[in-house]
């Protein structure tokens, strides 16, 4: 889940371009979509006037103005009182869910079902191509004597 921040605005103030500039967000958010479907996943990206630090993650209430030096959130519908970066973070995390359950069904892991072999259970074996014999099925059971 990423923001879609407006940067070209943020590197207008002259106090916060030189943090803005230097975190790199064009960078981070290439390697997060590049990462996700290199693992099967997605990135769902808020748009960039969703209020997600101006909402209530409790009631859904949303305030017409926050500065940025408030770093409490307090709602003033259901009094609410939490640090503004963790209210935002549960906001977009409802967002979040709203877009997966809007797609259609979800596959709890992306890539499948990808667990360890267990003890007892047949591992696979990697042969050179041409020596697999006629009946084998590339598996082979643990061998007699040995630790497992």
């Amino acid at each position: 889940m990423v923001e879609d921040l407006h940067v070209a605005g943020m590197l207008q103030n002259r106090r916060l371009a030189r943090h803005v500039a230097d975190a790199s967000f064009a960078e981070f958010r290439r390697q997060v979509q590049y990462k996700s479907a290199w693992h099967g996943g997605r990135v769902i990206t808020a748009d960039r006037w969703f209020p997600s630090s101006k909402t209530c993650s409790g009631c859904g209430a949303v305030k017409a103005k926050l500065l940025l030096s408030e770093r409490t959130y307090q709602c003033d519908g259901c009094g609410l009182v939490l640090d503004q970066e963790v209210n935002a973070a549960r906001n977009l995390a409802a967002y979040g869910r709203r877009q997966i359950a809007g797609s259609g069904p979800e596959i709890p892991n992306g890539r499948g079902a990808d667990r360890k072999t267990g003890p007892s259970r047949q591992a696979g074996v990697k042969r050179q191509p041409g020596t697999r014999k006629r009946g084998q099925t590339g598996t082979v059971l643990a061998q007699a004597g040995t630790a497992t």
